[in-house]
């Protein structure tokens, strides 16, 4: 039995230890910590147990338990201590995750409208990677719709999709300044520019990302970029979808020279499952026929 002197020493002390800390989303082993610190701080009794606290923290809404809803088991809790963005919600699910695709795409400016989800993306493990490319096997991977993960979690209007993507070793992941002045872990505005071309419905399809790329003239460099895409190693040959998006977007063709420089073997596909399409053989590439061009406005040099 626990004592109410003992009560009121740890939740005191619980609420100070809060008060001093930005975090404002708290996993089970991020409790387990403030409990460690509490009781060395606070010289609670030995008997003092882990569950104690956290059951006294919640009736004493100290913190409270985030509802969550998942299409697969999380094996996990979090819990607040104050308002807290859904991008914070979706890099506290699995340690080392950052944001990316649509997500990232809206908070570096490049789109208006929030993606249906929040794209929460932590990589796997490194895999070899093997096998040729041929234009039949190509043919067939496009054909229908693109593979989407069905990792989806769900806190009141906020619906995260948690991907698990090839391991990059985090390549272009940097910080951003996010809603309320909280740091957060997302994909730069290039790393961001190529995620979408491979991953089209990770951002409302091909429309907007072509509207993404527009609105990237004049703030990315496209040799940046093309470094980026070389050191991503895909099999795919997706500098032909990047460079028919820069180009169709009316980035200036100085600007393209590194991407026009390789190999183009294969015919490729802007989406997965398109219907009506046409094909540019500059970049031996087939699109929707309905996709805007800008390649004839005016365009700026990166």
């Amino acid at each position: 039995m626990v004592h109410n002197s003992t009560k009121d020493r740890a939740l005191a002390l619980l609420a100070q230890k809060l008060d001093s800390l930005s975090q404002r989303l708290f996993s089970p082993s991020d409790l387990t910590e403030l409990f460690i610190q509490t009781r060395a701080e606070g010289r609670l009794p030995k008997s003092f147990a882990l569950h104690q606290f956290q059951t006294l923290a919640l009736e004493a809404n100290l913190l409270k338990e985030v509802e969550l809803t998942s299409t697969h088991p999380l094996h996990t809790a979090r819990y607040h201590r104050g308002d807290f963005s859904p991008y914070e919600l979706s890099l506290s699910l699995r340690p080392g995750s950052y944001l990316c695709h649509g997500t990232a795409a809206l908070l570096h400016g490049l789109a208006d409208e929030q993606p249906d989800f929040v794209y929460a993306n932590k990589e796997q493990s490194a895999k070899e990677q093997s096998g040729s490319l041929t234009q039949a096997a190509l043919n067939r991977a496009f054909s229908g719709k693109q593979r989407q993960s069905r990792f989806i979690v769900t806190h009141n209007n906020t619906k995260i999709m948690l991907l698990s993507g090839k391991d990059t070793g985090e390549l272009a992941v940097s910080e951003l300044t996010g809603p309320g002045g909280v740091l957060l872990r997302v994909t730069n505005m290039e790393r961001t520019l190529i995620d979408i071309a491979v991953r089209p419905a990770y951002a409302a399809g091909t429309h907007n990302v072509l509207s993404c790329y527009r609105r990237a003239i004049a703030k990315i460099s496209v040799d940046h970029l093309a470094e980026i895409l070389g050191d991503l190693e895909y099999l795919y040959p997706y500098h032909q979808a990047i460079g028919f998006l820069l180009q169709r977007s009316g980035h200036s063709p100085k600007s393209l020279t590194n991407l026009r420089k390789r190999r183009l073997r294969h015919d490729f596909f802007l989406a997965h499952g398109m219907k009506k399409t046409q094909f540019d053989p500059q970049w031996r590439i087939s699109y929707p026929a309905d996709l805007p061009d800008y390649s004839n406005g005016a365009s700026v040099s990166t």
